[in-house]
């Protein structure tokens, strides 16, 4: 199954840090509408928006509204900390929310169930997958291990410590108590999807894979310097991942969509590579 990941796209009228996240965004959209039209699914892990704006989520409508990916290619939109949970449900009614009112719920695929997670922790850039998400996480993936499927988990702070500090400490609050469900479930948790980080991201955690893409709107450049306050960035490439989920592999590429027109091509007529 062919699945296509974008993050942090932080849809803002004005630039950001010099940058046009609308512009960006859309070159994005174009590039998945001409090059993956055979994907299963298009997911945006979350920050919508740069600062939870109506207008804002009204201008993304705009943009999907005009878009030719439709039905199971409509982008699944999730949020991140710089959504506005109720602003989003408002211009987005359709958006699916569980009991408790966190925008999360799960999808059937061909590759198996899609788990779409809630780490808003309203007011704060640190996310939260409190006792009650916990729960419904815990639920869902009873219900997948009994079923004999394979979960996949989108979510958007990062659920591990990456070793930069001006991540780390906005990541997900509630790490350990995530990474030890996931040990409970790593026979059925395939792998985790995120974003906020900004920047090309793999490895695995408590023995489950996990990828995350740059921003399409400002990339961010990992630094170890430890200082909290101290954040790289520049006119540097955003992407996006598309992603090979099969049942003995997963493959994940990072695509520099506006990187495309410096590509060159040779057909090989007999077939030898050098």
């Amino acid at each position: 199954m062919k699945l296509v990941h974008i993050s942090d796209i932080h849809i803002n009228a004005d630039p950001i840090l010099g940058l046009d996240s609308i512009a960006n965004f859309k070159k994005c959209l174009a590039y998945v509408e001409a090059h993956h039209q055979d994907a299963e699914r298009v997911v945006i892990t979350g920050d919508l928006t740069h600062y939870g704006l109506e207008e804002s989520y009204h201008e993304l409508a705009q943009i999907l509204d005009g878009s030719s990916l439709k039905g199971k290619l409509e982008p699944r939109l999730m949020i991140g900390n710089h959504d506005n949970r109720e602003t989003f449900a408002s211009v987005f009614p359709s958006a699916v929310r569980d009991d408790a009112g966190f925008v999360q719920w799960t999808e059937e695929t061909p590759a198996g169930v899609f788990v779409y997670m809630d780490t808003v922790d309203q007011g704060r850039h640190s996310g939260r997958y409190c006792e009650r998400r916990m729960a419904w996480l815990k639920e869902v993936l009873d219900q997948a291990r009994k079923s004999g499927q394979r979960a996949y988990l989108f979510m958007h702070h990062n659920p591990v410590r990456v070793h930069v500090a001006n991540a780390d400490i906005v990541g997900l609050i509630d790490e350990r108590a995530f990474q030890s469900l996931l040990r409970e479930y790593k026979d059925t948790a395939a792998h985790v999807f995120f974003g906020h980080c900004h920047y090309t991201l793999s490895g695995s955690v408590s023995g489950v894979p996990y990828s995350a893409p740059r921003s399409t709107s400002h990339v961010c450049w990992p630094e170890f310097s430890g200082q909290i306050n101290r954040m790289g960035y520049g006119d540097l490439a955003p992407n996006y991942n598309v992603c090979f989920l099969g049942n003995n592999s997963t493959v994940v590429h990072s695509i520099d969509f506006l990187q495309a027109e410096k590509v060159k091509w040779k057909i090989y007529e007999d077939l030898e590579f050098v």
